[in-house]
Protein backbone atom coordinates (compact mmCIF):
# COMPACT_ATOMS: atom_id res chain seq x y z
CA UNK A 1 0.00 0.00 0.00
CA UNK A 2 1.62 3.18 -1.14
CA UNK A 3 0.90 5.96 1.33
CA UNK A 4 -0.31 9.20 -0.11
CA UNK A 5 -1.39 12.53 1.26
CA UNK A 6 -3.98 15.07 0.30
CA UNK A 7 -3.10 17.26 -2.63
CA UNK A 8 -4.53 20.68 -3.35
CA UNK A 9 -4.88 21.65 -7.00
CA UNK A 10 -5.90 25.06 -8.28
CA UNK A 11 -6.38 26.63 -11.71
CA UNK A 12 -4.74 29.74 -13.06
CA UNK A 13 -7.24 32.07 -11.41
CA UNK A 14 -5.96 31.12 -7.95
CA UNK A 15 -8.16 29.84 -5.17
CA UNK A 16 -7.75 30.91 -1.56
CA UNK A 17 -4.65 33.06 -2.15
CA UNK A 18 -2.94 34.43 0.92
CA UNK A 19 0.04 36.41 -0.44
CA UNK A 20 0.80 40.06 -0.69
CA UNK A 21 -0.26 42.29 -3.60
CA UNK A 22 3.23 42.19 -5.13
CA UNK A 23 2.84 38.49 -6.00
CA UNK A 24 5.08 37.07 -3.31
CA UNK A 25 5.45 33.33 -2.77
CA UNK A 26 2.61 31.41 -1.16
CA UNK A 27 2.70 28.13 0.76
CA UNK A 28 0.78 24.94 1.42
CA UNK A 29 0.35 24.05 5.08
CA UNK A 30 -0.92 20.70 6.42
CA UNK A 31 -1.27 19.94 10.14
CA UNK A 32 1.70 22.15 11.08
CA UNK A 33 4.06 19.44 9.76
CA UNK A 34 5.09 21.15 6.50
CA UNK A 35 6.43 24.66 6.70
CA UNK A 36 5.53 27.30 4.17
CA UNK A 37 9.15 27.63 3.03
CA UNK A 38 9.37 24.01 1.88
CA UNK A 39 6.68 24.21 -0.82
CA UNK A 40 6.83 27.52 -2.70
CA UNK A 41 4.95 28.17 -5.88
CA UNK A 42 6.49 29.86 -8.88
CA UNK A 43 6.49 33.63 -8.67
CA UNK A 44 4.89 33.89 -12.10
CA UNK A 45 1.82 31.89 -11.06
CA UNK A 46 -0.77 32.98 -8.58
CA UNK A 47 -0.03 31.81 -5.02
CA UNK A 48 -2.21 29.02 -3.69
CA UNK A 49 -2.71 27.77 -0.14
CA UNK A 50 -4.87 25.14 1.48
CA UNK A 51 -6.72 25.85 4.73
CA UNK A 52 -5.07 24.43 7.82
CA UNK A 53 -6.38 21.05 8.97
CA UNK A 54 -6.01 19.79 12.53
CA UNK A 55 -6.72 16.14 11.73
CA UNK A 56 -3.67 13.93 11.38
CA UNK A 57 -3.20 12.49 7.90
CA UNK A 58 -3.26 8.70 7.81
CA UNK A 59 -1.93 6.49 5.01
CA UNK A 60 -4.59 5.72 2.45
CA UNK A 61 -4.96 3.46 -0.54
CA UNK A 62 -6.03 5.24 -3.70
CA UNK A 63 -8.65 2.70 -4.72
CA UNK A 64 -10.47 2.90 -1.38
CA UNK A 65 -12.94 5.80 -0.90
CA UNK A 66 -11.64 6.95 2.46
CA UNK A 67 -12.29 10.23 4.21
CA UNK A 68 -10.86 13.01 2.07
CA UNK A 69 -9.50 14.80 5.13
CA UNK A 70 -7.72 11.74 6.49
CA UNK A 71 -9.67 11.87 9.73
CA UNK A 72 -9.01 9.16 12.30
CA UNK A 73 -11.85 6.73 13.04
CA UNK A 74 -10.33 4.79 15.95
CA UNK A 75 -13.21 5.82 18.19
CA UNK A 76 -15.67 3.89 16.01
CA UNK A 77 -13.74 0.64 16.52
CA UNK A 78 -13.40 1.20 20.24
CA UNK A 79 -17.05 2.24 20.58
CA UNK A 80 -18.21 -1.01 18.96
CA UNK A 81 -16.42 -3.01 21.65
CA UNK A 82 -17.55 -0.80 24.52
CA UNK A 83 -21.19 -0.79 23.40
CA UNK A 84 -21.15 -4.57 23.04
CA UNK A 85 -19.63 -5.11 26.48
CA UNK A 86 -21.62 -2.58 28.51
CA UNK A 87 -24.82 -3.15 26.52
CA UNK A 88 -24.76 -6.87 27.22
CA UNK A 89 -23.85 -6.25 30.85
CA UNK A 90 -26.80 -3.89 31.23
CA UNK A 91 -29.20 -6.41 29.67
CA UNK A 92 -27.99 -9.19 31.98
CA UNK A 93 -28.34 -7.02 35.08
CA UNK A 94 -31.75 -5.79 33.96
CA UNK A 95 -32.94 -9.34 33.36
CA UNK A 96 -31.73 -10.41 36.79
CA UNK A 97 -33.44 -7.46 38.45
CA UNK A 98 -36.76 -8.10 36.70
CA UNK A 99 -36.56 -11.79 37.48
CA UNK A 100 -35.91 -11.08 41.15
CA UNK A 101 -38.79 -8.60 41.36
CA UNK A 102 -41.12 -11.05 39.64
CA UNK A 103 -40.14 -13.78 42.08
CA UNK A 104 -40.67 -11.54 45.10
CA UNK A 105 -43.99 -10.14 43.89
CA UNK A 106 -45.44 -13.50 42.90
CA UNK A 107 -44.10 -15.44 45.87
CA UNK A 108 -47.22 -14.94 47.96
CA UNK A 109 -49.52 -15.75 45.05
CA UNK A 110 -47.67 -18.99 44.31
CA UNK A 111 -47.92 -20.06 47.93
CA UNK A 112 -51.66 -19.46 47.99
CA UNK A 113 -52.12 -21.34 44.73
CA UNK A 114 -50.16 -24.34 46.00
CA UNK A 115 -52.24 -24.39 49.18
CA UNK A 116 -55.43 -24.43 47.14
CA UNK A 117 -54.13 -27.33 45.06
CA UNK A 118 -53.28 -29.32 48.17
CA UNK A 119 -56.70 -28.70 49.70
CA UNK A 120 -58.55 -29.53 46.49
CA UNK A 121 -56.51 -32.67 45.97
CA UNK A 122 -56.92 -32.40 42.21
CA UNK A 123 -59.59 -33.90 40.00
CA UNK A 124 -59.31 -37.59 39.12
CA UNK A 125 -59.85 -38.96 35.67
CA UNK A 126 -61.62 -42.20 34.74
CA UNK A 127 -58.39 -44.22 34.81
CA UNK A 128 -57.63 -43.01 38.33
CA UNK A 129 -54.80 -40.64 37.37
CA UNK A 130 -54.75 -37.11 38.65
CA UNK A 131 -55.92 -34.51 36.16
CA UNK A 132 -53.64 -31.45 35.90
CA UNK A 133 -55.21 -28.41 37.47
CA UNK A 134 -53.58 -25.86 35.18
CA UNK A 135 -52.84 -26.32 31.48
CA UNK A 136 -50.31 -23.47 31.56
CA UNK A 137 -48.05 -25.54 33.78
CA UNK A 138 -47.61 -28.10 31.01
CA UNK A 139 -46.63 -25.37 28.55
CA UNK A 140 -44.14 -23.87 31.00
CA UNK A 141 -42.69 -27.30 31.71
CA UNK A 142 -42.29 -27.96 27.98
CA UNK A 143 -40.51 -24.63 27.48
CA UNK A 144 -38.19 -25.28 30.41
CA UNK A 145 -37.43 -28.74 29.06
CA UNK A 146 -36.58 -27.33 25.62
CA UNK A 147 -34.28 -24.67 27.08
CA UNK A 148 -32.58 -27.24 29.28
CA UNK A 149 -31.99 -29.51 26.29
CA UNK A 150 -30.38 -26.70 24.29
CA UNK A 151 -28.22 -25.74 27.25
CA UNK A 152 -27.11 -29.33 27.78
CA UNK A 153 -26.30 -29.68 24.07
CA UNK A 154 -24.16 -26.51 24.14
CA UNK A 155 -22.43 -27.74 27.29
CA UNK A 156 -21.53 -31.02 25.60
CA UNK A 157 -20.22 -29.17 22.55
CA UNK A 158 -17.71 -27.11 24.54
CA UNK A 159 -16.91 -29.69 27.21
CA UNK A 160 -13.49 -31.29 27.21
CA UNK A 161 -15.03 -34.54 28.45
CA UNK A 162 -16.19 -35.48 24.95
CA UNK A 163 -14.26 -35.92 21.73
CA UNK A 164 -16.27 -33.20 19.99
CA UNK A 165 -15.61 -30.78 22.82
CA UNK A 166 -11.88 -31.48 22.83
CA UNK A 167 -11.64 -31.01 19.08
CA UNK A 168 -13.56 -27.73 19.28
CA UNK A 169 -11.44 -26.39 22.15
CA UNK A 170 -8.20 -27.26 20.35
CA UNK A 171 -9.51 -25.70 17.13
CA UNK A 172 -10.43 -22.46 18.89
CA UNK A 173 -6.97 -22.28 20.44
CA UNK A 174 -5.29 -22.91 17.08
CA UNK A 175 -7.37 -20.21 15.38
CA UNK A 176 -6.57 -17.80 18.22
CA UNK A 177 -2.87 -18.36 17.62
CA UNK A 178 -3.49 -17.84 13.91
CA UNK A 179 -5.24 -14.53 14.64
CA UNK A 180 -2.27 -13.54 16.80
CA UNK A 181 0.12 -14.33 13.95
CA UNK A 182 -1.98 -12.12 11.64
CA UNK A 183 -1.65 -9.36 14.22
CA UNK A 184 2.14 -9.78 14.17
CA UNK A 185 2.07 -9.41 10.38
CA UNK A 186 -0.23 -6.38 10.42
CA UNK A 187 1.78 -4.69 13.18
CA UNK A 188 4.30 -3.62 10.54
CA UNK A 189 1.57 -1.46 8.97
CA UNK A 190 0.33 1.85 10.41
CA UNK A 191 -2.02 1.66 13.38
CA UNK A 192 -4.90 2.94 11.26
CA UNK A 193 -5.02 2.70 7.49
CA UNK A 194 -7.53 2.44 4.68
CA UNK A 195 -7.95 -1.06 3.30
CA UNK A 196 -10.21 -2.78 0.82
CA UNK A 197 -11.69 -5.93 2.31
CA UNK A 198 -11.94 -7.62 -1.08
CA UNK A 199 -8.24 -7.06 -1.80
CA UNK A 200 -6.71 -7.51 1.66
CA UNK A 201 -5.97 -11.21 2.19
CA UNK A 202 -5.07 -10.97 5.88
CA UNK A 203 -8.26 -9.06 6.64
CA UNK A 204 -10.33 -11.76 4.95
CA UNK A 205 -8.66 -14.50 6.98
CA UNK A 206 -9.09 -12.51 10.17
CA UNK A 207 -12.78 -12.04 9.38
CA UNK A 208 -13.24 -15.80 8.92
CA UNK A 209 -11.51 -16.48 12.23
CA UNK A 210 -13.66 -13.95 14.07
CA UNK A 211 -16.89 -15.35 12.63
CA UNK A 212 -15.89 -18.70 14.11
CA UNK A 213 -15.03 -17.03 17.43
CA UNK A 214 -18.47 -15.39 17.43
CA UNK A 215 -20.21 -18.74 16.98
CA UNK A 216 -18.10 -20.29 19.73
CA UNK A 217 -18.94 -17.35 21.98
CA UNK A 218 -22.63 -18.06 21.43
CA UNK A 219 -22.17 -21.69 22.45
CA UNK A 220 -20.32 -20.69 25.60
CA UNK A 221 -23.00 -18.14 26.46
CA UNK A 222 -25.80 -20.70 26.10
CA UNK A 223 -23.96 -23.28 28.18
CA UNK A 224 -22.99 -20.84 30.96
CA UNK A 225 -24.85 -21.28 34.24
CA UNK A 226 -24.01 -17.79 35.47
CA UNK A 227 -24.34 -15.36 32.55
CA UNK A 228 -22.92 -12.43 34.51
CA UNK A 229 -19.77 -14.27 35.52
CA UNK A 230 -19.36 -15.54 31.96
CA UNK A 231 -19.66 -11.98 30.62
CA UNK A 232 -16.73 -10.88 32.82
CA UNK A 233 -14.40 -13.78 31.99
CA UNK A 234 -11.03 -13.08 30.40
CA UNK A 235 -11.87 -15.01 27.24
CA UNK A 236 -15.15 -13.11 26.88
CA UNK A 237 -13.40 -9.75 27.27
CA UNK A 238 -10.90 -10.80 24.60
CA UNK A 239 -13.78 -11.52 22.22
CA UNK A 240 -15.47 -8.19 23.00
CA UNK A 241 -12.41 -6.17 22.01
CA UNK A 242 -11.35 -8.22 18.99
CA UNK A 243 -14.48 -9.47 17.20
CA UNK A 244 -16.67 -6.32 16.76
CA UNK A 245 -13.84 -4.11 15.35
CA UNK A 246 -13.37 -6.55 12.46
CA UNK A 247 -16.95 -6.02 11.28
CA UNK A 248 -16.51 -2.26 11.69
CA UNK A 249 -13.37 -2.38 9.54
CA UNK A 250 -15.30 -4.07 6.74
CA UNK A 251 -18.06 -1.46 6.95
CA UNK A 252 -15.69 1.54 7.01
CA UNK A 253 -13.13 0.14 4.53
CA UNK A 254 -10.34 0.85 6.97
CA UNK A 255 -8.37 -1.11 9.52
CA UNK A 256 -7.38 -0.27 13.09
CA UNK A 257 -4.75 -2.44 14.73
CA UNK A 258 -6.32 -1.64 18.07
CA UNK A 259 -6.63 -4.25 20.80
CA UNK A 260 -6.05 -7.32 18.68
CA UNK A 261 -2.99 -8.07 20.79
CA UNK A 262 -5.39 -9.37 23.47
CA UNK A 263 -5.45 -12.65 21.54
CA UNK A 264 -2.12 -13.38 23.24
CA UNK A 265 -4.05 -14.01 26.46
CA UNK A 266 -5.28 -17.26 24.91
CA UNK A 267 -1.78 -18.63 25.46
CA UNK A 268 -2.68 -19.03 29.13
CA UNK A 269 -4.71 -22.11 28.13
CA UNK A 270 -1.73 -23.75 26.43
CA UNK A 271 -1.17 -26.23 29.27
CA UNK A 272 -4.84 -27.28 29.17
CA UNK A 273 -4.64 -27.88 25.43
CA UNK A 274 -1.57 -30.07 25.85
CA UNK A 275 -3.37 -32.04 28.55
CA UNK A 276 -6.31 -32.62 26.21
CA UNK A 277 -3.86 -34.02 23.65
CA UNK A 278 -2.25 -36.26 26.32
CA UNK A 279 1.12 -34.58 25.80
CA UNK A 280 1.52 -33.38 29.38
CA UNK A 281 1.13 -36.13 31.97
CA UNK A 282 3.28 -35.18 34.96
CA UNK A 283 2.59 -32.41 37.46
CA UNK A 284 5.99 -30.77 36.94
CA UNK A 285 5.56 -30.54 33.17
CA UNK A 286 2.07 -29.08 33.58
CA UNK A 287 3.35 -26.52 36.06
CA UNK A 288 6.30 -25.61 33.84
CA UNK A 289 4.16 -25.04 30.74
CA UNK A 290 1.60 -23.12 32.79
CA UNK A 291 4.23 -20.73 34.17
CA UNK A 292 5.81 -20.19 30.75
CA UNK A 293 2.47 -19.56 29.05
CA UNK A 294 1.37 -17.01 31.67
CA UNK A 295 4.69 -15.20 31.47
CA UNK A 296 4.78 -15.07 27.66
CA UNK A 297 1.12 -14.08 27.27
CA UNK A 298 1.49 -11.21 29.75
CA UNK A 299 4.69 -10.10 28.04
CA UNK A 300 3.19 -10.07 24.53
CA UNK A 301 -0.05 -8.40 25.65
CA UNK A 302 1.75 -5.57 27.44
CA UNK A 303 4.01 -5.07 24.42
CA UNK A 304 0.93 -4.76 22.21
CA UNK A 305 -0.52 -1.99 24.37
CA UNK A 306 2.75 -0.04 24.33
CA UNK A 307 2.94 -0.48 20.56
CA UNK A 308 -0.59 0.91 20.22
CA UNK A 309 -0.23 4.02 22.38
CA UNK A 310 3.30 4.92 21.26
CA UNK A 311 2.49 4.74 17.56
CA UNK A 312 -0.84 6.52 18.03
CA UNK A 313 0.06 9.29 20.47
CA UNK A 314 -2.03 10.92 23.17
CA UNK A 315 -5.55 11.97 22.11
CA UNK A 316 -5.37 15.22 24.10
CA UNK A 317 -2.17 16.10 22.21
CA UNK A 318 -3.95 15.62 18.87
CA UNK A 319 -1.79 12.50 18.33
CA UNK A 320 1.24 14.70 17.65
CA UNK A 321 3.59 13.13 20.23
CA UNK A 322 3.68 9.65 18.73
CA UNK A 323 6.88 7.80 17.89
CA UNK A 324 7.39 4.99 15.36
CA UNK A 325 8.12 1.76 17.23
CA UNK A 326 7.83 -1.74 15.84
CA UNK A 327 6.04 -4.39 17.85
CA UNK A 328 9.25 -6.29 18.49
CA UNK A 329 10.94 -3.15 19.79
CA UNK A 330 8.09 -2.92 22.29
CA UNK A 331 8.65 -6.57 23.22
CA UNK A 332 12.30 -5.73 23.85
CA UNK A 333 11.30 -2.66 25.89
CA UNK A 334 9.00 -4.70 28.14
CA UNK A 335 11.68 -7.34 28.74
CA UNK A 336 14.35 -4.86 29.82
CA UNK A 337 11.71 -3.14 31.96
CA UNK A 338 10.68 -6.34 33.75
CA UNK A 339 14.29 -7.30 34.33
CA UNK A 340 15.02 -3.78 35.74
CA UNK A 341 17.92 -3.36 33.30
CA UNK A 342 16.52 -0.36 31.46
CA UNK A 343 19.16 0.48 28.85
CA UNK A 344 17.31 3.62 27.79
CA UNK A 345 17.73 3.06 24.05
CA UNK A 346 13.97 2.49 23.72
CA UNK A 347 11.58 4.30 26.02
CA UNK A 348 7.96 5.42 26.24
CA UNK A 349 7.33 8.92 24.95
CA UNK A 350 3.57 9.32 25.32
CA UNK A 351 1.82 10.02 28.61
CA UNK A 352 -0.36 6.93 28.26
CA UNK A 353 2.69 4.77 27.65
CA UNK A 354 4.52 6.15 30.66
CA UNK A 355 1.53 5.68 32.95
CA UNK A 356 1.21 2.10 31.79
CA UNK A 357 4.91 1.48 32.37
CA UNK A 358 4.65 2.81 35.93
CA UNK A 359 1.98 0.27 36.86
CA UNK A 360 3.36 -2.54 34.73
CA UNK A 361 6.82 -2.44 36.26
CA UNK A 362 5.31 -3.23 39.67
CA UNK A 363 3.48 -6.35 38.52
CA UNK A 364 6.04 -7.25 35.87
CA UNK A 365 8.93 -7.12 38.29
CA UNK A 366 7.07 -9.32 40.77
CA UNK A 367 6.19 -11.81 38.04
CA UNK A 368 9.72 -11.82 36.61
CA UNK A 369 11.27 -12.33 40.06
CA UNK A 370 8.95 -15.21 40.96
CA UNK A 371 8.29 -16.99 37.66
CA UNK A 372 11.75 -17.06 36.10
CA UNK A 373 13.57 -18.71 39.06
CA UNK A 374 10.78 -21.27 39.37
CA UNK A 375 10.93 -22.05 35.66
CA UNK A 376 14.69 -22.53 35.83
CA UNK A 377 14.30 -24.75 38.88
CA UNK A 378 11.72 -26.95 37.16
CA UNK A 379 13.92 -27.30 34.10
CA UNK A 380 17.09 -28.05 36.06
CA UNK A 381 15.74 -30.34 38.77
CA UNK A 382 14.89 -33.39 36.73
CA UNK A 383 14.13 -36.45 38.81
CA UNK A 384 16.71 -39.19 38.80
CA UNK A 385 14.23 -41.88 37.89
CA UNK A 386 12.01 -39.70 35.74
CA UNK A 387 11.19 -40.30 32.12
CA UNK A 388 10.48 -43.57 30.35
CA UNK A 389 12.36 -46.85 30.45
CA UNK A 390 14.11 -48.19 27.39
CA UNK A 391 15.02 -51.80 26.76
CA UNK A 392 18.77 -52.47 26.60
CA UNK A 393 20.09 -55.69 25.13
CA UNK A 394 22.41 -57.75 27.33
CA UNK A 395 25.90 -58.98 26.57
Amino acid sequence: RAPCSLLAMANGSGVGSSSSASGGSGGIRMSNSISASNLNTDSSSSPVSVPKMDALIIPVTMEVPCDSRGQRMWWAFLASSMVTFFGGLFIILLWRTLKYLWTVCCHCGVKNKEAQKINAGGETQADGTCKPTDEKEETVAAEVGWMTSVKDWAGVMISAQTLTGRVLVVLVFALSIGALVIYFIDSSNPIESCQNFYKDFTLQIDMAFNVFFLLYFGLRFIAANDKLWFWLEVNSVVDFFTVPPVFVSVYLNRSWLGLRFLRALRLIQFSEILQFLNILKTSNSIKLVNLCSIFISTWLTAAGFIHLVENSGDPWENFQNNQPLTYWECVYLLMVTMSTVGYGDVYAKTTLGRLFMVFFILGGLAMFASYVPEIIELIGNRKKYGGSYSAVSGR
